[in-house]
């Protein structure tokens, strides 16, 4: 094997993996750079990671939807006891999302296996099994949705002040959101 075959060789062998890191940052930048900015209610929690330090472990109020929310071929799935939907694992659906113009937060307003063509969505995952939600006098079946942006690192000892804010429902996440990619870019407290 000549000289110049090797060479070639071994820049290849370090070209790929860069072009393998490079490639796996288009997505996020492109969300960050291009996206729709959108603010959803959170829940969050206060764990530590040993590695990253502190960071709040967020949930969002766009995932446990009503059932009626379903489009027709979702409730179709429910199993006969409703309880459970007929797939095995988690099911990528598209929740469609809709600024409610007193609060400026997105809610949302459907939920469907068909990815939409415009307007505002986040990507999800649906979880096979439906929850109850609710007081004891009324409450309502609610099919869980994961979305992928669950959590967002903090300052040391400042998971617990922020987690004090969502139980007073004065937080909500700043979501940059593109053809149902969403990053998480904040979170703010809500006045």
């Amino acid at each position: 094997m000549s000289k110049l075959s090797r060479n070639k060789q071994f820049f290849f062998s370090l070209l790929v993996p860069v072009i393998i890191l490079i490639a796996m940052t288009v997505k996020p930048l492109l969300t960050v750079l291009t996206g729709e900015t959108i603010y959803l209610q959170t829940t969050p929690v206060d764990p530590s990671d040993l590695a990253y330090g502190d960071y709040v472990d967020l949930e969002f109020e766009i995932e446990n939807v009503p059932l009626d929310l379903l489009d027709n071929g979702l409730k179709k799935q429910l199993g006969n006891d409703k309880d459970y939907f007929n797939f095995d694992s988690d099911k990528t659906v598209y929740i469609t999302l809709k600024q409610n113009n007193r609060t400026n937060i997105y809610e949302a307003i459907k939920v469907t296996e068909i990815k939409p063509r415009s307007g505002v969505f986040i990507k999800g995952k649906l979880a096979s099994y439906i929850n109850q939600e609710g007081d004891n006098n009324r409450s309502t079946k609610v099919a869980h949705i994961n979305i992928p942006i669950e959590r967002y690192y903090v300052e040391d000892n400042t998971g617990t002040h922020l987690e004090k804010l969502t139980q007073r429902g004065k937080l909500k996440a700043e979501i940059k959101v593109r053809d149902g990619y969403a990053v998480i870019r904040g979170i703010t407290v809500i006045d």
